[in-house]
């Protein structure tokens, strides 16, 4: 079972290399992406409880996470942390009407979660051959704190939450 930090999307959304400036007007999102504007710009400090796990004791995780605007109306986000080290893209699909969330991370895990609004996201999350369902809730507190909730509900369930300030 890997384990996930999962970016503050909704956004998760949800962090580059490389620490991000404030968005320029030629990397603002637009159309339904738009309201995700927020978590552009200076980096977000993230604290994420790990349940026990693979031999492991539970505990917590900080880290960073950062957010930029890539080709397609499309949100980058890069975290990292000691431990982990996952990007994770975000995105709304006219075509379907429906929010996307793609990722993949540092211990070979893989996702790819719908949403129709933006904030809870359902799928399969994935690790080599073994995949779970997977969903992942993100809250938008203030515009300088971001909750996420990670459940992967396989053989054996794991939760992970994160909250994420700056």
């Amino acid at each position: 079972m890997r384990v996930r930090l999962a970016g503050i999307s909704a956004f998760v959304i949800a962090a580059l290399a490389l620490p991000a400036g404030p968005a320029r007007a030629a990397d603002a999102l637009t159309g339904n992406m738009q309201p995700f504007s927020y978590l552009l710009g200076a980096p977000w400090n993230c604290s994420t409880s790990v349940p026990a796990m693979a031999g492991q004791p539970a505990r917590t995780d900080q880290g960073t996470a950062t957010f930029e605007v890539v080709p397609g109306n499309v949100v980058h986000n890069h975290v990292s942390t000691p431990n982990y080290a996952g990007d994770f893209y975000f995105g709304y699909s006219t075509r379907m009407s429906t929010f996307w969330q793609a990722d993949a991370d540092s211990m070979g895990g893989y996702s790819f979660m719908t949403s129709t609004d933006g904030k809870a996201y359902t799928g399969t999350s994935s690790m080599g051959p073994m995949s779970s369902p997977a969903t992942v809730t993100y809250a938008k507190v203030s515009d300088s704190k971001v909750t996420v909730h990670e459940v992967l509900s396989g053989s054996m369930p794991v939760t992970f939450d994160s909250i994420c300030t700056r």
